[in-house]
């Protein structure tokens, strides 16, 4: 979508949205869980720019606490006990996870898979019948992956320990996205060991809110919040020196 066009769809999105928010100030706090990226520049930029959407949300009445917590399983855990209101990043459509998911935020890149060298490449799901594939501990996955019965799921507590699993031969392959896996290789140097497979599957990302009246109000705040950010520059100001792939 070109700049301009950006700016209208926003500017109208805005006004829409913030009829029904303004106003609608809620007691107390709401507390929001910022989880991991396996990218600390990128996982900065996200604490950042949440910081700045809280500053928008407390001006209009309802002040936030923010809490990191760098393993997803326990930040999916502290969401869906309700010990928190909000949840970021979160990949929009995931039915996995409880609650709704407000204006996307920006997109991940997508999943590529990963052989040892010696096996052969694998470029889709498809490919993965029959074999045993490596994934991480709360994290998302598409849902082909997660419901075909012929595929053996194991879970390990970092891509880096899938890795390690994939060069000892106790899993045929795992997942991962690609920024993630080019990363790995460059700390690791570990082109000549792994086949990696084309790119699929990207997913926009947005903050996730529970299914009820409360979190309803709070996803009207954060709207209005997000959109106004984009439209004085400050989205592309706090994303400008990450990998983060943006949608406005």
């Amino acid at each position: 979508m070109r700049a301009p066009a950006v700016r209208m769809a926003v500017a109208a999105m805005l006004f829409v949205v913030s009829l029904g928010a303004r106003g609608q100030s809620l007691p107390g706090a709401c507390d929001v869980v910022v989880g991991p990226t396996s990218d600390e520049a990128l996982t900065q930029a996200n604490l950042d720019w949440t910081r700045t959407v809280l500053d928008r949300v407390e001006a209009m009445g309802t002040p936030c606490e923010l809490y990191v917590i760098n393993a997803w399983a326990r930040a999916n855990k502290m969401f869906a006990d309700g010990e928190a209101e909000v949840l970021f990043p979160e990949i929009v459509g995931d039915r996995t996870q409880p609650g709704m998911t407000g204006m996307p935020v920006a997109r991940t890149h997508g999943f590529v898979l990963v052989t040892a060298k010696g096996a052969s490449r694998i470029d889709g799901i498809r490919g993965l019948a029959g074999k045993t594939v490596g994934v991480v501990r709360g994290r998302f996955y598409p849902s082909e992956l997660r419901n075909d019965p012929s595929i053996e799921l194991e879970e390990a507590r970092s891509f880096q320990q899938n890795v390690d699993k994939l060069l000892y031969g106790r899993i045929d392959a795992t997942i991962e996205y690609r920024q993630d896996v080019m990363a790995l290789l460059a700390r690791r140097d570990l082109s000549e060991q792994l086949n990696i497979g084309d790119e699929f599957g990207g997913r926009r990302l947005a903050y996730r809110f529970h299914l009820t009246r409360q979190g309803a109000r709070l996803m009207a705040l954060f709207n209005v919040a997000i959109s106004e950010l984009v439209l004085d520059g400050t989205y592309h100001r706090i994303f400008e020196d990450s990998t983060q792939e943006l949608v406005y």
